[in-house]
This record gives structure tokens, C-alpha cells and sequence, in this order.
């Protein structure tokens, strides 16, 4: 029985792959689903099983934009990277329908300053797509004079 799913939308900038998807059963972790990815890409990545959490996180950090689901309590979990491309921003909005069934959105966002790593936490679809939207925008942003 299907226990939930591992989505990574890469950055287009560094693989020319499309989404990876990876159901993950009753039984498994989702680590398993970021362990794969990492190994189908020779990413060097090794995760145990508790730490999907860090799994996710190290992707996002890499620029994947990435979320899992625990569809059985319905929760839906983001993990943004500090800048989100082009086909990252369409992917969300494309299957912003099927994430409004789940009852409980939250998002995971990586930031880097100098060496120092930070994880700011926002909830609900509509704060989420807000924050991927001035992800998407950073470098717009950031040669305005």
C-alpha cells in the first residue's frame, strides 16, 4: 500500500532531467526516494533512513525544488531552495489543484548567508507560492539599479 510520494523538480541550470517521482509503501521511508535520486544522479549524497528531513533539505540546498506527502494524514511538505527556475515556478502552478487536497501545507525554505545555513518555515499554499515566486524573481531583483 502506497504510503505517500518523493517529488524533485531539478534546476534546469544543473540537469537537463525531467521531474523524478517515486512512490514510497508502507514500510518505507522517504528517504529512500531522495537516496535514489541521489544515486541515479551521482549526486555522492548517503542518507540514512531517519532523515528524510535532511534528505529533503540537501536537495533543496543543491537547487531542487522537491516536496513528499504522508497521504494517509494528509500532509504535504515543500522543501524550496534558495533560488526556484523558471520550470520549477510552472511545475508548482501546474499542480497547484492537486495540492489543495491535503489538509496540512507547509514549506521548508533554504537559505545560505556567507557559510551559516537557515530553514524558515511557511505554511499554506498561497504563502508558499508567494515565497517561490520571489525565489523565482532573486536575480530580476537583484540587477535593478
Amino acid at each position: 500500500m502506497k504510503r505517500g510520494k518523493v517529488v524533485i523538480i531539478p534546476s534546469e541550470e544543473q540537469m537537463l532531467i525531467d521531474e523524478f517521482e517515486q512512490d514510497i509503501l508502507e514500510g518505507e521511508y522517504h528517504t529512500k526516494g531522495y537516496q535514489d535520486f541521489a544515486d541515479d544522479n551521482n549526486l555522492g549524497l548517503k542518507f540514512r533512513d531517519d532523515e528524510s528531513h535532511r534528505a529533503a533539505l540537501s536537495i533543496a540546498e543543491l537547487g531542487h525544488f522537491n516536496y513528499k506527502t504522508e497521504d494517509d494524514i494528509g500532509v504535504l511538505a515543500f522543501y524550496l531552495p534558495s533560488e526556484v527556475t523558471d520550470r520549477q515556478l510552472e511545475y508548482f502552478r501546474s499542480h497547484k489543484e492537486d495540492y489543495a487536497s491535503y489538509k496540512i501545507i507547509g514549506a521548508y525554505i533554504f537559505r545560505k548567508i556567507d557559510d551559516t545555513i537557515y530553514v524558515d518555515e511557511v505554511y499554506g499554499l498561497e504563502e508558499i507560492e508567494k515565497q517561490i515566486v520571489k525565489r523565482n524573481r532573486k536575480e530580476e531583483k537583484d540587477h535593478v539599479r
